[in-house]
């Protein structure tokens, strides 16, 4: 955690600027953090500019600040964040402080515990200054020779925290729940609220259907934890069967095709079917006997190993209490 502190100029350097088209940027984040921390999305009209979610790293976000004010041709109206989690949400509060007049949307029910939301923006930022007073106690084991630079750190850890007690995460000023078109000059979007990843997702269709910008729902790899799992089975059926939809903007990871979506959908059926046809076992022995073929993608390296493990307990418990 004090590593994000510590972050350099060089904090948003982990974020790779991809062309979708003329409107659409994808800021992919890196892979070895592609399970936590999220990918953004700016679009931009002939007269509006829109961001999508923003990332967890508040160091990183400023930097994002320092593009978007080097990138943008136009206004950034609004920011969406397609969930309540703190890797789409909190960094908001950065981004409003510095572009005060571009308003947040959030699913209703976001919208509705959003005091909730605040706290834990102020509870990131407590951790933070436990973390820097940590260090300073640690100091004394460091080598002499080392100790300037962390103290170096440490002074630059405690200015942004400092400057991050300034910003505020301000309420949403538009709560959907139902579908809302926005023009943005000369191209539309569709935000679009569901009860799938979170009870409080936000989708954004844009190019005629054929481009989705799905947040968490539509994560290759996808973390079921407080998801509701019929809903978004039925949700990537959807997605899996449109005709017209042809590229998928996750909130996680590369860019999918609608095949794609199978996997994730195998696994989330999976979860359901296993728990439902075993409803006596624990959770460790569910896991025990879980389909490997249906884990058999995710083991292709550590990362996806080990964060597939720790999704797959998080969803079949949400599984089981959903019986």
């Amino acid at each position: 955690m004090i590593g994000l502190l510590f972050a350099t100029a060089n904090s948003n350097a982990a974020i790779s600027w991809q062309t979708i088209n003329n409107n659409i940027q994808f800021l992919k984040q890196q892979d070895d953090l592609r399970f936590y921390d999220s990918n953004q999305v700016l679009i931009e009209g002939a007269e509006c500019a829109l961001l999508v979610d923003t990332s967890g790293n508040f160091a990183g976000v400023e930097q994002l600040v320092v593009e978007l004010k080097k990138r943008l041709k136009t206004p950034l109206c609004y920011l969406v964040a397609t969930h309540y989690h703190d890797d789409h949400l909190l960094g908001m509060a950065v981004v409003q402080h510095y572009y005060p007049n571009a308003k947040l949307i959030t699913h209703q029910q976001v919208s509705a515990d959003f005091k909730t939301y605040q706290k834990a923006y102020i509870n990131k930022l407590d951790s933070y200054e436990k973390s820097i007073e940590l260090s300073y106690q640690r100091l004394a084991s460091i080598p002499k020779e080392e100790q300037t630079a962390w103290r170096e750190k440490l002074e630059l850890a405690k200015a942004r925290l400092f400057r991050w007690r300034e910003y505020k995460l301000n309420p949403p000023k538009i709560a959907l729940a139902v579908s809302k078109t926005l023009n943005l000059g000369n191209f539309e979007i569709n935000i679009t609220p569901h009860k799938a990843h979170t009870t409080g997702d936000l989708t954004i269709t844009t190019n005629n259907g054929s481009t989705l910008i799905g947040g968490d729902i539509v994560d290759w790899l996808p973390y079921p934890g407080h998801g509701e799992l019929k809903s978004w089975q039925t949700l990537l059926k959807q997605y899996i069967s449109n005709e017209k939809l042809s590229l998928i903007i996750p909130g996680h990871g590369d860019t999918l095709n609608k095949q794609q979506l199978k996997q994730p959908l195998a696994f989330l059926n999976a979860l359901t079917e296993h728990v439902k046809s075993n409803q006596n076992l624990t959770t460790e022995a569910l896991i025990e006997s879980f389909p490997q073929n249906v884990l058999a993608p995710y083991q292709q390296n550590t990362l996806n190993q080990k964060s597939s493990q720790f999704f797959l307990q998080a969803g079949l418990n949400r599984a089981k209490s959903s019986q």
